[in-house]
């Protein structure tokens, strides 16, 4: 799947596919009567040379046309930082093969490539202090491969002037063998064939000089990408890694024995910490199982001492429930007792009620009986008034007046007693 994709990938960058695929795009406009200009189909159409004129000239125009979109595209993504400042005094060397992991894999664009290339020497070495050399060399390097990607254009422009030298001699031949020393006054055949050989060494010249200029500018920019390129690569890169450049090797040597110890403190340093980090985990796993253990000892304490509470305040509550059912029994029977009492006592003052109500009916017939008496001793003062026996009757009058008070005397002492017998009752 890898390589039909890679395929696939040179296929749709192909100068070959583009440029026929425009050339006969062209040709078919013309033929379908869509260009319709005679200078057009004259200099462009009018013979094979020139079909095979435009067909080149189609190619190299599609080949500056892909290198012209790769070089815009490479030279939005030049400034796009692709390394980290490096720290101040120098990185140690080792550190190139970090730097060459983090660069875009597969990128063959000329600064990934040229940093990516410069970062090998320094992995594959072990040293950086031919670097800045080496990023001459890679400078070189990209400018001869920049001028080998323009072989097809070039071969393009030397192909289509040899093109139109062919239709030259072509037309000259045709134009020669239409010469014939009997049949001097039709020179037509001689004149077309001479206008087939102008016009397609015409359109050869032409049509070279286009593609030539366009190199020209094609090449202009990618000569100021590679520049550009240049002064990126060489600030990211040079002295960015310290170097161990010396007379003799015993600097180098001692370098590489800093280095030795370097890296061997450094896995001590590791192991220490791995150590620790074990130590650590293991100690929090300690201390973790033994808060599970005092959370649950703890949990089973608080669960005991809260039921014995909720025991005894439960037998507490009941105890206070019973005495206050009990006052609650002892207040009702005291309630019904004063209430019996009080029924007693209303019944001994109703039957003294009913005495007295007695008592007043015997006062108010009493009280009938005088105003009788007084009727009857009205009639009778009358007739003792009408008979004259007046002192006589006043006497036996007065006698029975105090008989009546004697008994009324009487009669409410016996009321008065029986009250006081009544309320001791009661």
């Amino acid at each position: 799947m890898s390589k039909l994709n890679v395929f696939s990938a040179l296929l749709l960058r192909s100068p070959l596919l583009w440029g026929g695929a425009l050339a006969f795009a062209f040709f078919a406009l013309i033929h379908g009567g869509i260009i319709t200009d005679a200078n057009v189909i004259r200099y462009l159409a009018g013979h094979w040379v020139e079909y095979v004129e435009v067909a080149l000239f189609c190619v190299g125009l599609a080949a500056l046309a892909i290198r012209a979109g790769d070089l815009v595209r490479q030279r939005r993504r030049v400034d796009v930082p692709l390394l980290d400042a490096g720290p101040e005094g120098g990185s140690d060397p080792a550190e190139a093969t970090t730097l060459a992991a983090s660069l875009p894999a597969g990128d063959q664009s000329y600064l990934p490539r040229r940093l990516s290339e410069a970062l090998d020497l320094v992995v594959r070495t072990g040293s950086a202090d031919d670097l800045e050399n080496h990023l001459k060399y890679l400078a070189d390097l990209d400018a001869a491969r920049a001028s080998q990607g323009y072989g097809l254009v070039r071969f393009v422009v030397w192909a289509i002037p040899i093109m139109g030298f062919l239709g030259t001699v072509i037309g000259i031949t045709v134009a020669i063998a239409c010469l014939s020393p009997t049949q001097l006054e039709n020179i037509s055949g001689v004149v077309a064939g001479l206008g087939t050989a102008f016009d397609t060494t015409a359109t050869a010249l032409a049509l070279s000089m286009v593609l030539m200029f366009l190199q020209f500018l094609c090449d202009r920019f990618e000569q100021q990408l590679l520049t550009r390129v240049d002064e990126v690569a060489w600030t990211a890169l040079a002295g960015r890694f310290q170097s161990l450049g010396g007379g003799d090797g015993t600097a180098l040597a001692v370098a590489r024995l800093g280095e030795t110890l370097s890296r061997g403190s450094a896995r001590l340093l590791e192991a220490q910490e791995q150590a620790w980090t074990a130590l650590e985990r293991t100690a929090a796993a300690g201390m973790r199982q033994l808060l599970d253990e005092s959370g649950a000892a703890l949990k089973v304490s608080l669960a005991e001492a809260l039921d014995a509470s909720l025991a005894r305040w439960a037998e507490a509550l009941s105890r206070t429930h019973d005495a206050a059912t009990a006052r609650r029994d002892e207040r009702w029977i005291e309630a019904a007792e004063s209430l019996a009492t009080a029924v007693r006592g209303l019944e001994s003052r109703h039957g003294a009620l009913e005495r007295q109500t007695v008592v007043l009916e015997g006062v108010v017939e009493a009280t009938r009986d005088i105003a009788a008496l007084e009727r009857s001793l009205d009639a009778n003062l009358s007739t003792l008034a009408a008979t004259g026996r007046f002192e006589e009757t006043l006497t036996t009058l007065a006698a029975a007046v105090q008989l009546l008070a004697a008994r009324a005397a009487d009669q409410r002492r016996g009321d008065v007693e029986a009250t006081r017998r009544s309320g001791k009752a009661a």
